[in-house]
C-alpha cells in the first residue's frame, strides 16, 4: 500500500470517534447471577432471575455516580423495584428531640424540637412504559433495582455509566460474568 494512504489511515483512525456497533447479546448469557463483592468491586452487575431481571451497581470506597437507562423495544417494561442496602435518603440537619418544660405554675409541656431536613438525591424512575432512567450516588455499598417485561418485549438495552462515562469493561454479565463489549449493552429477548 502506498505510504502516503498508510498514513491517511492512521490519521483518520486516531482522529475519527469509533463508530457505535450494536452488538447483541442472547438473553440465555444472563441467566445466574454474577459474582461480585459489595464494596469490594466497581461497576455493574447484571442477570436473569427467572422472569426477572435485575442490575446493580457498586464501588470500591469512593463516591461514584451511576446513571442510565433500560429501555424496552417492543413492549412494555414492569414492576420496577428498587433495592435499597443504605438508606436513600440523606440528613442534612438531624432533628431535635423535644424536651419537657415546667412553667410557673407546675404545668409540665414540651418544648423545642425539630423533624430533620433531608434531601433524596437518588433517582430510580420509569419514563413511560418502555424506560426505567435513574441517577444515583453510591459509595463502598450496593444499589440496583429489579424489573420485569411482558412478552412482547423483542429487545433491551443498557446505557450504563459510571461518572458521565461509559465502561463497557466494568459491565458484566450472567453465571460467567462475562464482560459487556459496548455500550449500550442489547440484549434480544425474542
Amino acid at each position: 500500500m502506498h505510504p502516503l494512504r498508510v498514513a491517511t489511515l492512521l490519521l483518520m483512525a486516531a482522529v475519527l470517534p469509533p463508530a457505535r456497533v450494536r452488538a447483541q447479546a442472547p438473553v440465555a448469557a444472563f441467566e445466574g447471577r454474577p459474582f461480585f463483592s459489595e464494596g469490594a468491586d466497581l461497576g455493574y452487575y447484571l442477570w436473569k432471575d427467572g422472569d426477572t431481571w435485575k442490575l446493580r451497581w457498586t464501588t470500591r470506597g469512593a463516591l461514584r455516580h451511576f446513571a442510565g437507562s433500560v429501555t424496552a423495544e417492543g413492549g412494555k417494561l414492569k414492576s420496577l423495584k428498587r433495592i435499597d442496602v443504605e438508606k436513600e435518603r440523606k440528613a442534612l440537619f438531624p432533628g431535635r428531640v423535644p424536651h419537657p418544660v415546667a412553667g410557673a405554675r407546675g404545668n409540665v409541656r414540651t418544648k423545642g424540637g425539630r423533624p430533620p431536613v433531608v434531601v433524596d438525591r437518588d433517582k430510580i424512575d420509569r419514563d413511560g412504559d418502555n424506560r426505567i432512567v435513574f441517577s444515583t450516588r453510591t459509595n463502598d455499598d450496593i444499589d440496583g433495582f429489579d424489573f420485569k417485561t411482558d412478552k412482547q418485549v423483542t429487545d433491551l438495552r443498557f446505557l450504563l455509566e459510571i461518572d458521565g462515562k461509559e465502561y463497557p469493561r466494568l459491565v458484566e454479565f450472567g453465571r460467567g460474568n462475562q464482560k459487556a463489549s459496548n455500550i449500550p449493552l442489547a440484549v434480544r429477548v425474542q
